[in-house]
């Protein structure tokens, strides 16, 4: 991916933030394991019940996370960018762009499986086409915000060490037209239900992507991974490696997870910022659309 420079055409910084700034991903990640139950006892849509509370949980939260993706064989060899993301439950998130500095405050929102864009002073949102949340850096926020058991029936394929872990390994089909992937592949860790790795495919059998989630460690909402490397076939050279700090619980009643919802946080947003508030945590954020009734 070619660096963007901020002075070029609407059209190249429209495409660029699209391509930088989805790639949220953000991830939401999990809550605490559980304690592991012997494989004849469970089902295997328990067990990715159970793994969905952890990869993808309800709770009401924000993280700060960085994305990191190196390409040796890339003329730009690597890029990071940084976001805040809030999520509340499996199904609802925005994912604040923090750097590049001039995407700043440039918003996604995630909501029942549609996407939506909301540059940085733009009068109406983006709906993101089926092609652009699976291209590019779009699909790490797809990775790490679909809600697998809505899409997904589960079976049972067996066990398997990773490194030094027992995991269970599910085979999962889609069930929904929304699914966008045909099938997923899970290995789970048998004494926890951690997630440890996923593969994803395409409508042709192909892989596509494999996520690998590692790092697991406490947090103010339980055991969660701090770290997730995705790979692609199609990129043999290339890592992106998603980082995830500052993991809190946070009250999002004030915030609406809609088209006009993303446009009164996005202006909260620069309104922090004309107040000197250059880069304002969320908590100030969502403390201001208290005040201004948004």
């Amino acid at each position: 991916m070619k660096a963007m420079s901020p002075a070029g055409s609407c059209g190249a910084t429209r495409g660029g933030m699209l391509r930088t700034g989805a790639a949220i991903t953000l991830l939401a990640i999990a809550a605490a394991g559980q304690a592991g139950v012997p494989a004849g006892t469970v089902t295997a849509a328990d067990i990715l019940r159970r793994a969905e509370e952890i990869r993808n949980p309800k709770a009401a939260y924000a993280v700060e996370f960085t994305l990191r993706t190196v390409n040796p064989a890339s003329d730009w060899k690597e890029r990071t960018s940084r976001y805040t993301m809030i999520a509340r439950g499996k199904d609802d998130a925005m994912v604040l762009m923090r750097y590049p500095a001039q995407f700043y405050p440039g918003t996604l929102l995630m909501t029942g499986g549609t996407y939506w864009f909301l540059l940085p002073r733009a009068d109406k949102p983006l709906q993101l086409s089926e092609h652009q949340i699976l291209a590019g850096d779009i699909a790490y926020g797809d990775l790490a915000r679909g809600n697998l058991l809505r899409s997904y029936e589960a079976r049972l394929n067996g066990e398997e060490t990773l490194g030094d872990s027992r995991c269970w390994r599910l085979e999962l089909t889609r069930t929904s037209p929304e699914a966008r992937y045909a099938r997923v592949r899970c290995w789970i860790e048998q004494r926890s239900h951690r997630p440890r790795r996923f593969e994803y495919y395409g409508m042709t059998g192909v892989l596509l992507k494999t996520a690998v989630y590692t790092e697991y460690g406490g947090t103010r909402l339980g055991q969660r991974p701090a770290r997730v490397e995705v790979t692609s076939p199609a990129r043999p050279d290339e890592t992106t490696t998603l980082l995830f700090t500052e993991l809190r619980p946070l009250d999002l009643s004030r915030v609406s997870f809609t088209t006009e919802g993303l446009h009164a946080f996005r202006d909260a947003v620069l309104d922090c910022a004309s107040a000197g508030d250059a880069q304002a945590r969320v908590e100030d954020v969502v403390a201001r659309l208290g005040r201004t009734g948004s």
